[in-house]
């Protein structure tokens, strides 16, 4: 009775099997995205401008390395200042008793050194020996002094508190001994050189102190670290400031930097731009000749665009602002733009089947989303990939 169910559910199944089966050879393969890119010419540069920004071609925002209370902020801004001008200053006097007093040390710790290692002068040995034998004088006599005290107190004739006393003396005197023969040793003969190697390393340590304050002390002044504008000010004079905190912004104007955001479409040819143009809004009518000095490799994740950047001496009879708008415009080689087929395409995109010895690209037909091969003929490479002389025209994607 209980076989029937079981294969009745085996039936059931193998039905469901054969029908999913079924369904999922019937269902079409989803649509895969393909990166492509458009052909361009030379020719897209002639009369199209592309917007940028003006900005500085160096900027810092400058901070003292120490903390203190400013007594010196002679920078404004707007003002012009040559590299090294003074722009702010920390109260100096406790960087300056630092270093004073490290160079104390240092120069005490020179003088034992000396001494350890030339051994003392004739006078001091003499003086050193009188010492040895005034102590030994007095170990003699404080030796005689308990042992006639050892007998007398067995016999109760001195109490135990003088026997103590007389037996501290005996040992401090012996000590006093000892103390003077080797301060008489160290005389004549000099340190031992474990000593020595100690005051060495105690040197090198006091003249890496007299160094750090040195650093300090400097760090309290502000200079500029080139030439440029004063563009902020974060802070007023006799306030105390920490280190790091931002003090001054400084912008060097003498060249300016346009930042353009070129498409992929014409990337590959900036390096065949000969000539560069920018125009400022700020000054109607007049073009600022330039040349590109950066090109990015990496598109941007929001406008899939590539940054270059242009770069403008500072004309004598007009000052760019860092914040001006401006649109630049490039000229190629005028003989490069004679030349035919000067379609550039990467080389990644070229590919030879090999039972043929032609090239081919692959070809999207964007009104029908569909790609198909192309025969194409190559030419020199060029800094934008290789050249097409024949196969492919303007706006081929």
């Amino acid at each position: 009775m209980t076989v029937q169910p079981l294969a009745a559910c085996a039936c059931v199944l193998g039905v469901s099997l054969l029908a999913g089966c079924g369904k999922s050879s019937t269902e079409t393969e989803p649509v895969r995205p393909v990166r492509a890119i458009k052909v361009a010419d030379l020719g897209e540069f002639q009369g199209r401008g592309y917007p940028g920004r003006a900005e500085p071609v160096e900027e810092v925002e400058l901070s003292f390395r120490v903390s203190g209370p400013l007594i010196a902020l002679p920078a404004k801004v707007g003002d012009h200042v040559k590299q090294g001008d003074l722009l702010a200053a920390i109260d100096p006097t406790d960087f300056q008793t630092a270093l004073d007093l490290a160079k104390g040390n240092l120069e005490r710790s020179r003088a034992e050194l000396l001494a350890m290692e030339r051994g003392a002068r004739p006078e001091e040995i003499e003086q050193l020996k009188a010492a040895l034998a005034e102590a030994q004088a007095a170990a003699k006599q404080a030796l005689a002094e308990f042992e006639r005290n050892a007998k007398l107190v067995v016999d109760r004739i001195v109490s135990q508190s003088e026997y103590d006393i007389s037996l501290a003396r005996r040992d401090q005197t012996a000590a006093r001994v000892k103390k003077a023969e080797e301060d008489l040793r160290i005389g004549q003969q000099g340190a031992r050189e474990e000593d020595r190697q100690a005051k060495r390393a105690e040197i090198n340590a006091l003249e890496a102190a007299v160094a750090d304050a040195q650093n300090k002390l400097k760090y309290a002044t502000l200079s500029a670290p080139f030439e440029g504008d004063i563009a902020s000010k974060y802070v007023e004079n006799f306030q105390t400031v920490q280190a790091k905190q931002p003090i001054l912004r400084l912008l060097d104007t003498s060249k300016i930097e346009i930042t353009l955001q070129l498409p992929e479409s014409v990337i590959s040819l900036v390096p065949l731009i000969k000539d560069v143009v920018c125009r400022i809004d700020a000054f109607p009518g007049r073009e600022f000749p330039g040349r590109v000095t950066e090109v990015g490799t990496e598109a941007t994740q929001t406008t899939r665009t590539y940054p270059v950047k242009v770069l403008l001496d500072q004309p004598a009879d007009a000052k760019i602002l860092p914040g001006m708008a401006a649109t630049v415009r490039g000229k190629p080689d005028a003989s490069i733009l004679k030349e035919t087929g000067n379609f550039s395409i990467p080389m990644s995109a070229v590919f030879t089947p090999e039972t043929e010895k032609q090239n081919y690209v692959w070809v999207v037909d964007e009104s029908a989303g569909t790609v198909s091969p192309r025969a194409i003929t190559t030419g020199d490479l060029t800094p934008g990939g290789v050249k097409v002389v024949e196969g492919l025209g303007s706006g081929s994607v």
